[in-house]
Formats: C-alpha cells, structure tokens, sequence
C-alpha cells in the first residue's frame, strides 16, 4: 500500500447482515495500521436499522474524530442514502477496486459502503485497498465537489 491518507482511526459499523464482513475489514485495516473506530453492530443475531449505523458513522466525521468511514449494510443502500443527505460525507457505494479510483480522486469521498450480501470478503479488502491508496485529484474535479457541497442549499 502506498502513503496513508490520514493519521486518524477509520470508523467503521454495519447493521447485522454486515457484521461478518466489518469484522474482517476491521482485521484488514488494523493489520495494514490504522486505528479503527468500531461503530457496532457488534452481534448479527438481533436485526438492527442501517440507518442508525450510517449516523453514527456521520457523526465520527462530522466531530473529526475520522476522516474516513466504512458502512456495510446488506445491499449498501441505506448506508449510502443515509450518510449522503449530509454535504460533509460523501458516500460510495463500490462494488470493484476499479470503482475506488474515480471515487477518491475526482469526488474525493470520504465514506466507502459496502453490501455484505453482495460483495465477498476478497473483494470487499481490494475495495477497501484501493480506497484508501487513491487521493483525491485538485483543479476541476475539486471545483466541482465545492459545486456539489453547496447543491443542498441552492434552490432549483
């Protein structure tokens, strides 16, 4: 892996079909040396609201005690919908390493999700990998996350 993107702990948290795989990264990221935030859920044997999971890892970002957050949710979709009603995240939701580049540089996301039910283990650390190596690119493609920053309070 190349130079770490931040010093801080990445947070991390999933509801209960995404326990298993945020354990896993959590494994990936300590052994790679980051310090992890681990947001719950901590047992997938009760059923538990990602929404809930998304907003915990909203707010590790919001009071910067991270930089950088992983979600895992079944299919990915509420962590990704959820933490995207904030102008401060900027979720993705990655299904191929490939996916990570343009995410990181051109829309400098700060929250990568992941639907445990769609996306294996391997997968999901490559993922994870190539997230976490890739910068986020200046000139326009920085022009144009201050444009989508200030989308929430413009009226169409």
């Amino acid at each position: 892996m190349t130079r770490k993107l931040t010093d801080k702990p990445i947070s991390i948290a999933s509801d209960h079909r995404g326990v298993a795989l945020k354990a896993r990264l959590a494994g990936w990221l300590a052994a790679h040396g980051y310090g992890v935030n681990d947001c719950g859920t901590g047992s997938a044997a009760e059923r538990v609201d990602a929404l809930d999971y998304a907003l915990r890892l909203v707010g590790e970002i919001k009071a910067g005690r991270s930089d950088f957050a992983v979600g895992v949710c079944g299919s990915g979709q509420m962590m990704a919908m959820t933490a995207n009603r904030f102008r401060f995240v900027r979720a993705a939701l990655l299904h191929t390493p490939a996916e990570s580049i343009p995410a990181r540089e051109h829309g400098d996301a700060n929250m990568l999700v992941l639907g445990a039910d769609v996306t294996d283990a391997a997968a999901a650390e490559q993922i994870l990998e190539a997230f976490l190596s890739t910068a986020a690119l200046g000139d326009r493609y920085a022009q144009r996350r201050e444009r989508l920053a200030k989308l929430e309070t413009s009226k169409l």
